[in-house]
């Protein structure tokens, strides 16, 4: 009886995970919020993975 609940339960939110998947997916994006990109020159981690490609991004324009 104890794993029909754990099935059941398993089940259950396995189900919620994919209907909030697919509205979260439906939800429109927030008006100004389109284009976000990061503002690397604000901040002050000089070993940031994402900062080094965003600079050589700028670098090679």
């Amino acid at each position: 009886m104890n794993i029909l609940f754990a099935i059941l339960i398993a089940g259950a939110l396995v189900g919620l995970n994919v209907w909030l998947y697919a509205a979260n997916k439906k939800t429109p994006v927030p008006e100004g919020c389109e284009n976000l990109k990061p503002d690397c020159r604000g901040c002050g981690i000089t070993d940031c993975s994402l900062r080094a490609k965003v600079e050589n991004r700028e670098e090679a324009k």
